[in-house]
């Protein structure tokens, strides 16, 4: 009986220790099986076959943090970047859902600016304890999403200049006779409505008494933290 209780226990900890990496063998296979079919539909584009795979490996940051730090993050962290993965890059440049859809690119900035300040809230959260004063947590956020965002778009100009891309779409601007900077203002802009839309993603949670926070993050409510010996 002992035996088998242990071995029971043994495999519930392997496949709790291999839990965390699942979201990103998902999305390497997905990302795999778009760059076959964007061979299959003639892309001749040479960058794609290293875009895409390379942007699957996102999620698997989630579990190597984990094991780096010895404090592991939700794996609904690593989830949501399989998520995003599968839609930015998976159907948005391998299946060209970006030039296929008007607003596929306005969607993803939304979901990315979301992502971030929910990988940020949750950091943020682990490094106070919980104990965060709400206005400051928001303000942290915020800041360290619109800066993540600010890159993302300095990432993506520097790219267009190795690649000679226009993943910004300057010419596509320039065209509709808009500024040249218009993409890049719009998609910043439509990052902070993603933040936006996190702060109201923890607001009805409040609402709920926390339960979809408390269940996937350990985040029951803001703790105000403890005022120092100096201030008592």
């Amino acid at each position: 009986m002992r035996m088998q209780e242990n071995l029971l226990t043994t495999d519930g900890k392997k496949k709790s220790a291999l839990l965390p990496w699942i979201p990103g063998i998902v999305a390497e296979a997905l990302a795999l099986l778009f760059c076959i079919l964007y061979a299959v539909r003639g892309g001749t584009g040479a960058v794609m076959y290293l875009q895409v795979p390379a942007s699957a490996l996102l999620p698997f940051t989630v579990p190597v943090y984990g094991v780096l730090s010895k404090k592991p993050l939700p794996t609904v962290l690593a989830s949501a970047s399989t998520l995003f993965v599968f839609l930015a890059s998976d159907l948005g440049s391998a299946c060209e859902f970006y030039d296929k859809i008007p607003c596929w690119d306005l969607i993803m900035h939304a979901y990315f600016g979301f992502l971030c300040s929910l990988f940020v809230f949750v950091f943020l959260m682990r490094w106070t304890d919980g104990k965060m004063n709400p206005v400051g947590a928001m303000i942290v956020v915020f800041v360290f999403t619109m800066g993540i965002a600010a890159l993302w778009e300095v990432w993506e100009y520097n790219v267009d200049r190795i690649t000679g891309g226009d993943s910004q779409r300057v010419e596509e601007s320039i065209a509709l006779g808009k500024s040249p900077v218009a993409d890049t203002m719009e998609d910043i802009m439509i990052a902070m409505v993603g933040c936006v839309l996190f702060y109201l993603a923890i607001f009805l949670d409040k609402l709920k008494g926390y339960r979809v926070f408390s269940r996937l993050f350990g985040f029951h409510g803001f703790e105000k933290p403890e005022p120092s010996s100096e201030e008592q």
